[in-house]
């Protein structure tokens, strides 16, 4: 068996990228950028085949397109078949030669949808690929009928004789202006005024039986057909209309006219949670020159019953439809961002508000003052969302937003400005922290600790000693005593060795439950690191009391191992 050509399958994947590009072109306008971006991504990869594999040659079959013997894009139906406008018109095959252009695959794209569309083209497909001058791509076609009859020369002779007849020629007729060429031919038969009579007539009776044989299966096929239109959403059709009878050169009246009954293709729209055909439909309304119906439509957006309405659906809706309902509120430009925001504080679900979480924090990244007005709802999610969005933003400029909502009655939304002060610069951040500190739950007072611990600072070591020296220290519970020695052993410098030292060694022989504080300690200096804070170990090991002497020996074998 002789091995598979290696430009089957990518050229394969070229027709099916074709196909999916005719369709695309079909759907939306022309400008659209989806249109713009499948059609560069078509001509590259056409390049890129050309380059690899030399100049590529497509038969059309009736059902499937061939490349040398194999099946490419065999018909799926009526409406999928792709290699049937180039059969019908009489195209073969089509070969793309190197050099081939942009503004060539675009010609091939319209000549196709031009004679596949549903407005009747004046010219068939060779002819529209004839008159689009393509240098490199060469069309084989089936020459039409005129060109065959044209290069027949008087001596060949007829196309197709006059039939014969068996029977007795009939008589000249009578010069009551009969045309003898109606009623026979030149040898006797007879023949009618749009078909020759005699041994045709098997052919006709042929025909009627390949119909009669091909019904069952064409019936089945325009029931398809008709059933397959009928699915189509009433909103896409309507689209498709408006965009057809805007693209058909209208006057200025009728532009008007569309652009009053647009709205409401686009209120259909948003009530169905059909957000990309509202996007387009929003995309038309422009086009029609209509922003003052575009600023009307935004205010009756934002009243609660619109914004009601419009989170019922999103909440039924998976991450994919909500990130096109995003995508139309971009499209709405600054207002969209409003929208968001509105549709947030209602919304139940957790997949809507991330996603649309996530869009805000791409769309205000830049402003993040335009989430400031949300931070004063009475809310307590709104605000707690509202924090959540300027942490993901972070940077400075968010400090002086974050300070409004320090002290909030909702120990959720404080918790989430520690969150959000993580990414603020520290100096800046940590005076912030230290405030929140006062009449923190364990929780909280853990989380701001952890924040605080980002980096050396020998203040916050300073109020950290003072946590240990106070008299409650010992009534705190276990994870707020864990929490002030790791961050301590995190800002610690030099400066507080020597109150480290004091608490390493308090105590006396008859003192019992410090062996864990101590050996707390213990750690803390050896994190610090410095060279003083290992000679305050040494000199640890070397004490007379055991319990110091064991915490400071433990330590320095584990810097040893």
């Amino acid at each position: 068996e002789a091995p598979a050509d290696p430009a089957v399958k990518p050229v394969a994947a070229w027709i099916n990228q074709f196909a999916r590009t005719l369709k695309t072109c079909r759907l939306y306008h022309a400008n659209n950028p989806t249109v713009v971006k499948f059609r560069e991504e078509l001509a590259d990869a056409l390049t890129r085949l050309i380059d690899a594999h030399g100049p590529i040659t497509c038969r059309f079959s009736a059902d499937d397109i061939l490349y040398g013997d194999a099946s490419l894009y065999p018909a799926r139906s009526r409406d999928d078949n792709l290699a049937l406008p180039f059969h019908r018109d009489g195209v073969r095959g089509l070969t793309f030669q190197p050099g081939v252009t942009r503004r060539e695959l675009d010609a091939l794209i319209d000549a196709l949808m031009l004679v596949t569309g549903q407005i009747q083209a004046d010219d068939d497909l060779v002819t529209l690929l004839w008159q689009a001058n393509l240098k490199s791509i060469e069309v084989d076609y089936v020459p039409a009928e005129g060109d065959v009859g044209a290069s027949v020369t008087e001596e060949s002779g007829a196309l197709m004789p006059w039939p014969t007849a068996a029977a007795q020629a009939p008589e000249p007729a009578e010069a009551s202006g009969t045309d003898a060429a109606t009623v026979g031919g030149p040898d006797g038969g007879s023949r009618s005024d749009d078909w020759t009579t005699g041994d045709f007539v098997v052919e006709i009776e042929a025909g009627f039986a390949e119909l009669d044989a091909m019904a069952p299966t064409e019936i089945e096929r325009f029931r398809g057909e008709f059933s397959a239109e009928h699915e189509v959403p009433l909103m896409t059709t309507a689209l498709a209309i408006a965009h057809a009878f805007l693209d058909a050169g209208i006057d200025p009246e009728d532009r008007e006219e569309l652009a009053r009954f647009v709205p409401r293709m686009l209120r259909l729209a948003l009530g169905e949670g059909s957000w990309l055909e509202a996007r387009e439909a929003l995309s038309l309304l422009r086009e029609c020159g209509s922003e003052g119906s575009v600023e009307s439509l935004t205010q009756e957006l934002f009243q609660p019953i619109s914004i009601a309405a419009t989170v019922e659906q999103l909440d039924r809706q998976d991450a994919r439809q909500v990130a096109e309902f995003v995508a139309l509120a971009e499209a709405m430009g600054e207002p969209g961002a409003e929208w968001l925001n509105l549709v947030l504080a209602e919304s139940q679900h957790r997949i809507t508000r991330k996603v649309i979480s996530e869009a805000l924090t791409r769309i205000c990244r830049e402003q993040p003052e335009r989430i400031a007005p949300w931070l004063a709802d009475s809310r307590w999610y709104v605000v707690r969302n509202a924090v959540q969005i300027l942490g993901w933003i972070g940077g400075d400029p968010i400090s002086g937003m974050l300070r409004g909502v320090l002290h909030h009655a909702d120990p959720r939304v404080r918790h989430e400005v520690v969150t959000a002060l993580g990414t603020v610069e520290p100096a800046i951040a940590r005076p912030m922290l230290i405030e929140l500190l006062s009449g923190a739950d364990s929780r909280l007072f853990c989380a701001i600790l952890a924040k605080l611990g980002s980096g050396r600072d020998g203040s916050t070591a300073r109020m950290l000693v003072g946590y240990l020296q106070s008299t409650t220290f010992e009534q705190r519970p276990d994870e707020e005593k864990r929490a002030i020695y790791n961050a301590l052993s995190a800002t610690g410098t030099d400066d507080v060795l020597p109150e480290l030292e004091l608490e390493l060694v308090k105590g006396n022989w008859m003192t019992r439950g410090l062996e864990t504080h101590r050996a707390a300690i213990a750690r803390c200096i050896a994190r610090i690191g410095t060279p003083r804070a290992r000679a305050l170990l040494e000199r640890g090991a070397e004490s007379k009391r055991a319990t110091v002497r064991a915490a400071c020996a433990d330590v320095l074998k584990r810097l040893h191992d």
